[in-house]
């Protein structure tokens, strides 16, 4: 059976192209990181009547980071029309002409070098209605779309197969500090008495003040508390990746959570196996916290 993976990266890319009567369009879409949704468009001045309908079918597939989009357009031949002024052309061709007379230079007489005088001809895009432009804009833009959430699907598997084996290092490695927590008591208790009768001799030892003592100690570094929340962040963290849509934010804040838990455990710990239990923890902790930083 092939596993389902649910998160999702916020990294990807898309291109894609469709034509219409009015002309050819070609979307480029790049997907990065971010905190938030947030959509940058780069766009001719003409495709500025749909921009919110762009923003609108993006946030639709996408729910977190920055999309870049670029869109580009090659328009028909008659989408364009060319207008000359001709009074303007006239005023040219007349200073010209006395400019010529004055420096006793020949005069332009070429149709074709008036035209290329400052605002003599301009060149303009036909008006298109904006229906118009979404229905020349859409398909390219849902192309490339779909290239991009598929990639950002692809990343997100890569991703949390990386996450779920260190999160299961991380709960072998838990395991291992609970099992070690009591030796440590114990340890303390055999270690006490020696050191005790080495220096009281053959007097009895107060087994009382012995098992105070002990019980002091395994007070100060009791970390059941500790490795309990962790195992619990541990599951809460796993079930917020089974959830539908964005998580990212939420496995940022159970990670934050989860380094709480070790950095108290290293506090308290008075065994060096344990302190380096934790530090092992932490390493994984921190290499989940920059995956979770890609993560939708």
């Amino acid at each position: 059976m092939e596993l389902q993976y649910m998160l999702t990266s916020m990294t990807g890319y898309g291109r894609a192209a469709s034509s219409s009567p009015n002309g050819a369009v070609t979307v480029e879409i790049r997907s990065l990181n971010h905190r938030y949704f947030d959509v940058s468009l780069r766009m001719p001045r003409e495709f500025s009547s749909v921009e919110e309908r762009v923003r609108s079918h993006i946030s639709e597939r996408v729910a977190r980071g920055r999309i870049e989009v670029s869109v580009s357009v090659e328009w028909r031949g008659e989408s364009r029309s060319v207008a000359f002024d001709a009074h303007l052309a006239r005023a040219y061709a007349e200073g010209l002409a006395s400019l010529a007379d004055a420096l006793e230079l020949e005069p332009i007489r070429s149709v074709d070098a008036v035209s290329r005088l400052p605002d003599v001809m301009t060149v303009s895009e036909a008006e298109v209605d904006a229906d118009s432009l979404w229905e020349m804009l859409r398909p390219a833009l849902s192309d490339a779309i779909d290239q991009v959430v598929e990639m950002r699907k692809e990343e997100g598997a890569r991703l949390e197969r990386d996450i779920a084996s260190r999160i299961e290092v991380m709960e072998q490695t838990i395991d291992e500090v609970g099992r070690r927590a009591p030796e440590v008591v114990e340890a303390y208790r055999v270690k006490l008495a020696r050191r005790v009768s080495e220096m009281i001799g053959d007097v009895r030892v107060d087994e009382s003040r012995l098992a105070t003592e002990v019980a002091l100690f395994a007070d100060r570094c009791d970390i059941t508390e500790e490795t309990v929340r962790f195992k619990s962040h541990i599951k809460q963290f796993r079930d917020t990746i089974l959830e539908s849509g964005d998580c990212g934010k939420k496995l940022d804040f159970i990670i934050q959570e989860m380094n709480r838990e070790a950095n108290t455990i290293a506090a308290k710990s008075q065994d060096s196996s344990i302190s380096a239990l934790a530090v092992e923890i932490k390493a994984e902790l921190e290499k989940v916290r920059e995956q979770v930083q890609n993560v939708e």
